[in-house]
């Protein structure tokens, strides 16, 4: 019989590969795409790839799961198929060709966290584990895959950002084999979904304004998270120091997570997203004004908000509000949208921005921050 202690190890092991893998890809895949000659606005296609992708990938896999009541057998499959896409990597060059694997590989890989997601939620529910200390393990590997990389990126050079990124793929692999047992669900004819679950949740009202709240939050990383590296280094930060502001947000990020969560429970959701909207607004408007290095590591410190809180709060919101038939399509539309296609949308464009305007495309950012606050006030108003 598996203890609880167990299965937050097994799931904080999860979690751990996954990140090193984000932690790898997140500040340096652009670099290193830079690296092979390609231009911002080709970068930011293929950064936008995944995020595209995921609107079709994660909904149809999740949807599949959630029909079956099988969560940890697919998550395998999409990691192995993922893996072995990723080798062709070794072998291509140029745009096209760069491209064409970036396809290939996100085929699957975009199912891996919403599935994960829906597990995680799960056993900590059923073992009452606290899912913000579970996702800690994420961030604190986050940190470590991106001060590490970057210090060895500055003894060794940027090629060896590619080994190590399909190394971490294969350690993504090992955990999800690890993952704890009673994953699959035996459903009856009276419990199994009518119709689409798709549909469902999106004639659900109260979901669909969750998604464009919080897409807007998080989609306003793009420029951050598609040249917000290539921008330091071009006004003369070296990797090593862009490591470790990428380590500053993600450890506020940290603190939150594993301080806050039971916090934030006590406040409503739209009041939570309305501050946040508020203070990342402040955060992107920052960025484009300066390149003080105080000043840029006190912004960083919002990240613990802009990503942290707003993806904690609607874990719970989905936790709370979607019925668990529903669960593995609801965290996948939260992944494929917000997280998907609203934020390709973002990095692709931050992209062009970058490409005429360079800082000052974090205005935009800033100004998505903004309407969700707007957006989170009118609903809040509305609701009383």
């Amino acid at each position: 019989m598996e203890t609880s202690r167990s299965v937050f190890a097994r799931l904080s092991a999860n979690y751990t590969s996954v990140y090193i893998y984000l932690g790898i890809m997140t500040p340096f895949w652009a670099i290193w795409l830079k690296n092979k000659e390609l231009s911002p606005s080709e970068i930011g296609i293929i950064i936008a790839i995944p995020y595209l992708i995921k609107l079709i990938v994660a909904p149809a896999i999740s949807q599949v799961s959630d029909k079956r009541g099988e969560y940890r057998r697919p998550l395998i499959l999409c990691v192995i198929s993922s893996l072995l896409s990723a080798s062709l990597y070794f072998f291509v060059d140029g745009f096209w060709q760069l491209m064409m694997v970036t396809i290939l590989v996100n085929l699957t890989l975009p199912a891996v966290v919403p599935l994960m997601e829906t597990i995680t939620v799960a056993q900590t529910t059923k073992h009452n584990l606290q899912y913000g200390r579970v996702r800690s393990f994420g961030s604190v590997s986050f940190i470590l895959a991106a001060v590490i990389l970057g210090w060895v990126i500055k003894g060794m050079g940027q090629n060896i950002i590619l080994p190590f990124a399909y190394v971490s793929l294969f350690l993504m692999l090992i955990t999800a084999f690890l993952l704890p047992g009673g994953n699959k669900k035996y459903i009856s004819d009276d419990e199994c979904p009518s119709g689409s679950p798709i549909k469902v949740l999106l004639q659900n009202n109260d979901f669909v304004w969750f998604l464009v709240i919080v897409g807007l939050i998080q989609a306003s990383h793009g420029v951050y998270y598609s040249m917000g590296s290539i921008y330091w280094q071009e006004h003369g930060f070296e990797e090593d120091v862009i490591g470790l502001l990428w380590a500053v947000g993600v450890i506020a990020e940290i603190i939150f997570f594993i301080y806050c969560g039971n916090i934030i429970k006590k406040f409503p959701v739209l009041l939570i997203f309305a501050l946040i909207g508020f203070l990342g607004a402040i955060r992107w408007f920052v960025f484009s004004v300066t390149l003080s290095l105080p000043i840029i590591i006190f912004s960083q410190i919002i990240h613990a908000l802009t990503f942290g809180a707003s993806h904690l709060v609607a874990i719970q919101y989905i936790g709370h509000n979607i019925s668990k038939e529903y669960a593995g399509t609801a965290q996948s539309l939260y992944s494929s949208l917000p997280l998907g296609i609203v934020m390709g949308m973002s990095t692709y464009l931050g992209g062009i921005l970058y490409e005429y305007e360079s800082g000052r495309a974090y205005i935009a950012m800033s100004a998505m921050c903004f309407i969700a606050f707007l957006i989170s006030l009118i609903r809040i108003r509305r609701q009383k």
